[in-house]
């Protein structure tokens, strides 16, 4: 936009030269680091995308089990994307705040009343599971406990119909291990959303080494049909986001407990280039799901895991959700004095973690 406001201001009040100046700026721009990065950017999604273009799965009906922050996200994205939804947890009560936080969202997110009590329409409280023998797509947020979602997965295949999607959200269990109880595992495929769903494009899809491949395209497809990107990724430990997010954390969680402050940590990769310092994120993530990553993770990354990290998790004391973690929280904000300036072999240390294990995966 700057380049565009110097034709004009240089050259406004002659068309022909003002066309000409802006010709050799825009091939200026082309060719500039930034221009190549945006245009392999376009590509990229794009490729993404392109994940999807093998199956014609098209869901009318979505039902989600399990209604706490993730899964209420989750339900009511895909009611935003215009689908039927029914969302299935222990109680009314439980499901309460789900719809709660979707309301906020439909608010937001209409231009008017009318558009927002549609949205309200397309979300169903479900305590029965009644939905589930209609739709086209199971989607399964519990608690990330093995036998807990083994149990559910041989409960709902026996109940769904049989084109329909069973999807575990699992941020870290291999599908393969998910997938040990059912009679037919091949159906069973990850859908791995971020927090917070309406803002994170990613989705990773995680499939198991006996998942059938076409259903790997039909949740492709599906991520698509919600305005989503599709990664496809293999079962296995941390999948590719947060294999490549926890060392950049559990390095910069090594340098808190080294003696360097949280803010000049978070300055450092803000001065990369980053919109959160990984000390706020390890907070905002809440650290013992940090650690239950990390856990998970330690044969693919040959890194320990910092003591500190441990010792909070077993204060209690987990981040952002507890109102305190590497920093203190009051309604959701951080109190914590900011400053600008960050050695730069800080920044090396973090983003050379990240990229070194870009290249490993």
């Amino acid at each position: 936009p700057y380049a565009q406001v110097e034709v004009w201001s240089k050259h406004g009040s002659n068309l022909k030269k003002m066309k000409r100046a802006e010709a050799e700026s825009v091939s200026r721009l082309i060719v500039s680091p930034v221009g190549k990065n945006l245009v392999r950017l376009f590509l990229l999604r794009k490729r993404l995308q392109g994940f999807a273009r093998q199956s014609a799965f098209n869901a009318a009906h979505v039902h989600v089990v399990g209604a706490g922050v993730m899964g209420g996200d989750i339900a009511a994205w895909c009611a935003l994307a215009g689908l039927k939804v029914t969302i299935q947890d222990v109680s009314s009560n439980a499901i309460a705040p789900a719809i709660r936080i979707a309301s906020e969202l439909f608010n937001k997110k209409s231009k008017d009343r009318r558009t927002a009590d549609l949205l309200h329409d397309r979300l169903i409280p479900d305590v029965s599971g009644n939905g589930i023998a209609n739709a086209d797509i199971v989607i399964e947020a519990i608690d990330e406990n093995l036998v807990a979602k083994q149990t559910l997965f041989g409960t709902l295949e026996a109940s769904v119909k049989p084109s329909a999607l069973l999807v575990t959200n699992t941020s870290s269990l291999r599908i393969e291990d998910i997938a040990q109880g059912l009679r037919q595992p091949e159906r069973l495929v990850g859908m791995h959303f971020f927090n917070p769903v309406a803002s994170m494009q990613l989705i990773e899809v995680v499939h198991g080494n006996q998942t059938d491949k076409q259903l790997i395209h039909d949740a492709s497809a599906f991520v698509l049909q919600i305005g989503r990107l599709p990664l496809p990724v293999k079962s296995s430990p941390g999948f590719l986001v947060n294999r490549v997010l926890a060392p950049y954390l559990l390095e910069a969680i090594t340098m808190y407990e080294e003696g360097i402050s949280g803010p000049v940590i978070d300055q450092a990769a803000k001065n990369f280039g980053m919109p959160m310092g990984p000390i706020e994120l390890a907070d905002t993530v809440g650290l013992d799901v940090c650690l239950h990553v990390a856990e998970v993770l330690p044969a693919a990354l040959g890194q320990e895991v910092p003591g500190i990290l441990h010792k909070m998790v077993a204060n209690g004391t987990l981040g952002k959700k507890t109102g305190e973690g590497f920093y203190r929280y009051y309604q959701g904000k951080s109190r914590v004095q900011k400053v600008t300036q960050a050695p730069e072999e800080l920044q090396q240390r973090l983003i050379l973690r990240l990229i070194n294990e870009s290249v490993q995966c």
